[in-house]
């Protein structure tokens, strides 16, 4: 009578369409939806920025900058910075990527809670990240995030108003 039920139980699912199929296809790999699995973990943590390897349109070498990545409690990247332009004007400011291509605000203290840009970050591969920045729309800086594979370098290499600029950083102590 037990299997009865059961092969009745088993006619109701697949009428249903959910009944177990079995297959001889090799599964696929799962689908990676919380940015937290695809971080590469060498970014995590805090970087300087090193301005001898760094390349910048003429006058806007910044003094410093700093960038650090992290993950939120929602499963994101959040990524912070702290730069001293050439002028010594301090700015700070930080977005959020889900790595699923949506656009995500990026926020900057001198416009407090309203958005200065939206971003869009997507994983190329286990070192590189490529970036999108729009402001009302239009695209104005595309660049693209590498982590070599040491984890001991990130370059940041972005166009925007036709100027390239290449940002080298290092890992950052938090001490210097």
């Amino acid at each position: 009578m037990r299997a009865e039920h059961v092969f009745r139980l088993l006619a109701a699912l697949a009428a249903a369409g959910m009944a177990p199929v079995a297959s001889a296809q090799t599964a696929s790999p799962p689908v990676r939806t919380d940015a937290r699995e695809q971080i590469p973990p060498a970014l995590i943590g805090a970087w300087k920025l090193s301005l001898a390897e760094s390349r910048f349109p003429e006058g806007r070498a910044p003094k410093m900058q700093y960038r650090i990545f992290d993950y939120t409690a929602d499963g994101m990247l959040l990524v912070d910075y702290l730069t001293a332009s050439a002028s010594g004007t301090l700015t700070s400011g930080n977005w959020t990527s889900a790595f699923d291509g949506s656009w995500r605000a990026e926020y900057m203290r001198p416009y407090g809670s309203t958005p200065y840009a939206m971003v869009q970050l997507i994983k190329r591969d286990e070192f590189t990240l490529d970036l999108k920045a729009a402001k009302k729309g239009v695209v104005f800086e595309t660049g693209q995030f590498v982590i070599a594979p040491d984890g001991k370098t990130l370059t940041f290499s972005f166009v925007a108003g036709g100027a390239t600029t290449v940002a080298v950083y290092h890992p950052w102590n938090l001490t210097d």
